[in-house]
């Protein structure tokens, strides 16, 4: 469920369930909240998550200047047994590089705790408009993980009639 008031701010909320144990003491139910502030050029959210055994607080914001954008945000994980772990993404905009706009980002692939080695996603893509209907953006990206690094191109297109 979600309410925007006429002065900018809003708040959500939901509850997820297994299929089988809806809200009762054997099913494993999350709660969520957020509530958040947008005006034209900035805006911020917090978010509050009670998954069972974990516990989820987040904030985003982001601000509009006349050339870029800027937005970042970070969540933090308190599970009832080990500790705390966070995780952050920081991403930057610009709507005007030649005919298309260029977005850049970078954020941790999890949420890791003090004594974790932290691994990070780094992407970039630029959206072309191909006429006033379509736009194609090609992206590239690259993913570290205990595993090994990942990295991928991807494009997407978009129709508006």
């Amino acid at each position: 469920m979600s309410y925007a008031f006429d002065s900018g701010f809003s708040v959500a909320g939901g509850v997820s369930s297994t299929e089988t144990s809806i809200l009762t003491e054997e099913g494993e139910d999350t709660f969520g909240l957020e509530a958040a502030y947008t005006k034209d050029s900035y805006g911020v959210a917090v978010a509050y998550t009670d998954a069972e055994a974990t516990t989820y607080w987040g904030i985003n914001g982001m601000y509009a200047f006349d050339f870029v954008t800027l937005s970042a945000g970070v969540e933090s994980a308190d599970p009832d047994a080990g500790d705390t772990a966070t995780g952050f993404m920081f991403g930057v905009s610009l709507p005007e590089v030649g005919a298309g706009s260029l977005d850049l980002g970078i954020g941790t692939t999890a949420n890791f705790s003090s004594d974790e080695a932290e691994y990070y996603v780094y992407e970039a893509s630029y959206a072309y408009p191909v006429n006033d209907g379509m736009t194609i953006t090609p992206g590239v990206y690259k993913a570290e993980s205990e595993a090994g690094d990942a990295a991928g191109v991807i494009v997407k297109t978009s129709f508006s009639f």
